[in-house]
């Protein structure tokens, strides 16, 4: 990094900084990407895991957000077949005309009648069918646990689920490296590099050596997302007088199935009142959905005004959240010992509810060229909120780049570049194929595998055949083999084993796997980094912090 200009350095390695990074690099630009800690260990791994269609844009009659969500989930259930899977979700309707299914009936055939290319795929695994009303009888056997008071119906549609958010912000990272990407995690960009009144690159410091070094380029493109205001402060003063706001988003994990495979949605008895809405329910809407053997429940917003990396959910926030989700689920009330993980993050807003508290989070994306700010040339920021229209906001950023740079015009081709892993036709014949495939590793391990590394599931397989060390199980429970943790190590830049056991496996974002597994897995992450016994002990404990709460 340290020797060559590049045309575009992106700070900041979120799903923004990754699907610019790929956007970019494929379109035959030199790319640098860097973030301050591992890929995705901020915002991007704060997630329901839905890549949804923006139904819920009908009440503020936004058409044209639908089709930018419609368009960006068949896309991405094409580029990344492996990570993105149709989720059937339902909602109970209660009385009649704004919460009943007079209005919802409408609203499913709206949904199906804009969404009408969603089929596009060719993979018939990736099939959404139309949505529609169910009958009371129906609701009520889908999902026993919700208040039957007033309960007429239910509506059903069809979204689409992450297998895991972080190995699909890898998966945008990998494709980057491979299109000549130079790319590092756990580097910092301490300032930036001016020319006169151009931004000309960073200073930047290796977190891991403490070692400070320049990085130099003709265009450098901000995606820090919480981290943006104490970034742009650097700007010899420009922007620190208008901060962006931001707000909390916390999403509670917990350790019980509520149903099979469908994503519901119930009401709180908190009133919301959203101003741009032409329809209001009056209501806040939160959503449950299956994932793995858990539930995520998401998600509580609260205003935040410290500085990023001061966050932290605290077990206050989880007690609020948790009441407001048992009052909407009496009859099937959560235990505070079932949440066993959260994910919290923080999201631009724009503004707060006086009288409610409510939050009003950012609803179109920012793409801010800062010389037209009065600020320095040479600097472009993104910030956003959506997982699902990261892409379209990438490609949108690097047109942008592509014109202040001054260079030949290159289409965008992400739109139907498969990225790496994403090179099957038809999901369920490659999950198939896998688990006949003759190895030394169980079906559950398998499956996990085909589904994570997709098209190159074989190399974790290449590793484990044949070495009953590499073969052997760090937890056999979650099924991730020794062979997992050396390709995280080898082939994925891991550095810490928070890296494996939150981003690079399924060993602990669903929950503490315990320090025996933990222990066996940093084990063998010493043996390939050459930790000392301290540094090992170091790691355990950090990731073991990492499931505590503040006070």
């Amino acid at each position: 990094m340290a020797e060559n200009e590049f045309d575009l350095l992106i700070i900041g390695a979120g799903i923004y900084g990754a699907a610019s990074a790929w956007e970019a690099a494929s379109r035959g630009l030199k790319v640098a990407l860097i973030d301050k800690g591992d890929f995705a260990s901020g915002t991007s791994s704060n997630s329901l895991k839905i890549i949804h269609g923006g139904l819920r844009y009908l009440q503020h009659a936004d058409f044209r957000r639908m089709r930018e969500s419609i368009t960006e989930r068949r896309i991405l259930m094409h580029i990344a077949p492996h990570l993105v899977h149709p989720l059937p979700c339902v909602m109970p309707t209660y009385g009649h005309l704004v919460k009943g299914p007079e209005v919802m009936r409408f609203a499913l055939l709206l949904n199906d009648i804009i969404s009408f290319d969603r089929n596009q795929s060719g993979d018939p695994q990736k099939h959404l069918p139309m949505g529609r009303i169910l009958s009371k009888e129906e609701i009520i056997h889908q999902l026993p646990f919700i208040d039957h008071a007033n309960l007429t119906s239910g509506a059903l549609w069809y979204d689409a689920r992450m297998h895991s958010s972080e190995r699909l912000v890898l998966a945008f990272i990998k494709s980057a490296s491979r299109h000549g990407a130079v790319i590092a995690n756990y580097v910092k960009a301490d300032s930036f590099i001016f020319s006169q009144d151009r931004v000309t690159g960073i200073m930047a410091r290796d977190a891991v050596t403490g070692d400070r070094f320049t990085i130099r380029a003709k265009l450098t493109l901000n995606t820090a997302g919480p981290w943006i205001n104490k970034l742009l402060a650097s700007l010899n003063g420009w922007a620190g007088n208008n901060p962006f706001a931001f707000s909390t988003a916390l999403n509670l994990v917990v350790n019980r199935r509520f149903t099979e495979n469908t994503a519901f949605g119930f009401s709180c008895e908190k009133v919301f009142k959203d101003s741009d809405a032409l329809i209001s329910k009056g209501s806040r809407l939160l959503f449950a959905v299956p994932w793995r053997n858990i539930t995520l429940f998401g998600t509580e917003h609260a205003p935040y005004s410290g500085e990023a990396e001061r966050f932290r959910v605290t077990e206050e926030m989880i007690g609020r959240f948790l009441d407001e989700i048992n009052s909407a689920l009496p009859e099937h009330k959560i235990e505070r010992d079932e949440v066993v993980f959260h994910y919290g993050g923080l999201l631009p807003m724009t503004g707060v509810n006086q009288k409610t508290g409510d939050v009003t989070l950012v609803k179109h994306f920012h793409l801010i060229d800062h010389k037209k700010e009065h600020g320095p040339d040479g600097l472009v920021s993104v910030l956003s909120v959506k997982f699902t229209t990261a892409r379209d906001v990438a490609q949108k950023a690097v047109d942008l780049v592509f014109r202040k740079l001054k260079v030949k015009f290159v289409k965008s081709e992400t739109g139907r570049k498969r990225l790496v892993g994403g090179d099957i036709d038809d999901f369920s014949d490659h999950l198939q194929n896998a688990i006949a495939r003759k190895q030394s590793l169980t079906k559950e391990a398998i499956v996990q595998l085909a589904h994570n590394y997709g098209s190159e599931y074989g190399q974790v397989l290449q590793l484990a055949n044949g070495k009953p060390h590499l073969s052997a199980y760090v937890d056999e429970e979650r099924s991730v083999p020794a062979a997992e943790v050396v390709h995280a190590v080898k082939e994925e830049m891991a550095l810490t084993l928070a890296d494996v056991v939150f981003r690079r496996t399924q060993l602990g974002s669903a929950g503490n796997p315990g320090e025996t597994s933990l222990g066996k897995c940093a084990e063998i992450m010493a043996g390939q980094l050459g930790w000392s016994a301290q540094r090992t002990r170091d790691e355990i404990q950090a990731v073991i912090n990492a499931y505590a709460l503040s006070s």
